[in-house]
């Protein structure tokens, strides 16, 4: 198994980056340093390796994309490594490899999702609560929800977190949205029932409380015109580039971040970061990931109270930042990222330098083969 190495699934690079996206190009770009050679990426058809790849992992391109380059090509390509998927989904026939589950949203609120997708996760994550050599995940929260749905050992579950240190080489940009002038807050989240938005932004229409959804459209299937029509202190803008976010970040009263259940919530992170003040439910992970830097509330009807908080208080203004950014400066990628090396390294049955010395650039260009 050894002298086959590595393989990494590289689905989540023709995807829209979204959380997850986020957490597989992250952690992969900081594990190969240390990852023992070989490695391969494999990718489906219709993805570009990234242009951060050091030049000695090869890359071999399957014909085949989405489902079927997972849970088809993907296992035959990979049967003689140790195959790692950090983005999610998993080939369910695989040998040996480490999968990702980022939360259980699937069995907790079923009806978020349509028939076959909820169906077919269900199914993927049984199958790999069984199967996998290792199973990470993204919080203490998610290890206890998952162990509980899928009815494993909590100890089955390492926990590598987001990190939030990847806003550092974002340059902000302004994005091109009505009334940016105006005093506002930022949401950032779906339609999702609980991702609890809709009446979060019920209550700020009430309180004059005008905000910025980012995320959100006006062509979510829930998303319904009467609410539109009501809505009208809310500005709704889809998704950005990450410096139109970051933006945000710098320029919002503060990140509202109503959500009843995330397996981690990382808006929380990215905006402590940045300075931006938090506030959000007590709910499912978000007290274990903000720490002490977000004014966290038990009822979505307190939410206003405590943006009219932040407004009267500037020591709790001051005090949430310095909190905020503290928490932030514990979630960092190279941290997560050892979890998962020292976990692969310990598969694949080698001791891993603590400080491995960095491989040095080749001419030798990247190997792309079907």
């Amino acid at each position: 198994m050894t002298s086959h190495g590595v393989g990494i699934n590289g689905k989540w690079l023709s995807q829209p980056v979204t959380g997850t996206q986020r957490y597989a190009g992250e952690m992969v770009r900081r594990i190969l340093d240390g990852l023992p050679r070989p490695v391969t990426l494999h990718i489906p058809r219709d993805a570009e390796p990234p242009p951060w790849l050091p030049p000695d992992v090869r890359v071999r391109r399957s014909p085949l994309a989405g489902t079927l380059f997972e849970q088809v090509w993907l296992p035959w390509a990979g049967r003689r490594q140790l195959l790692v998927s950090l983005g999610g989904p998993a080939p369910v026939v695989a040998g040996r490899q480490v999968v990702t589950m980022h939360d259980a949203s699937v069995f907790r609120f079923p009806d978020t999702y349509s028939g076959v997708f909820g169906a077919w996760y269900r199914l993927m994550y049984r199958v790999l609560a069984r199967r996998a050599t290792a199973i990470v995940t993204v919080s203490r929260f998610s290890a206890s929800e998952l162990a509980a749905v899928l009815g494993a050992p909590v100890e089955r579950f390492v926990v590598a977190g987001n990190g939030s240190d990847h806003v550092d080489q974002v340059r902000a940009a302004r994005p091109d949205l009505p009334r940016l002038d105006e005093s506002f807050v930022l949401c950032v989240g779906t339609f999702a029932r609980h991702k609890n938005l809709s009446e979060t932004l019920g209550l700020f229409e009430s309180a004059g409380i005008r905000s910025v959804v980012v995320g959100a459209s006006g062509g979510d299937r829930v998303f319904q015109s009467e609410r539109r029509a009501a809505w009208q202190l809310a500005t709704f803008a889809g998704r950005l580039a990450d410096e139109e976010v970051v933006w945000l970040y710098e320029h919002a009263r503060c990140l509202v971040f109503p959500s009843r259940y995330e397996g981690f919530g990382l808006p929380v992170v990215e905006a402590q970061r940045k300075g931006c003040p938090v506030i959000a439910l007590a709910a499912a992970s978000i007290p274990e990931v903000a720490g002490e830097g977000a004014i966290l509330v038990e009822r979505t009807e307190d939410l206003p109270a405590a943006v009219g908080l932040l407004d009267r208080d500037p020591c709790v203004r001051d005090a949430l930042e310095e909190a905020g950014r503290a928490n932030a400066d514990r979630r960092l990628w190279r941290d997560s990222a050892a979890t998962v090396l020292d976990l692969i390294t310990q598969l694949l049955g080698e001791v891993r330098d603590p400080n491995p010395p960095r491989r040095q650039p080749s001419d030798r260009p990247h190997q792309d083969e079907p």
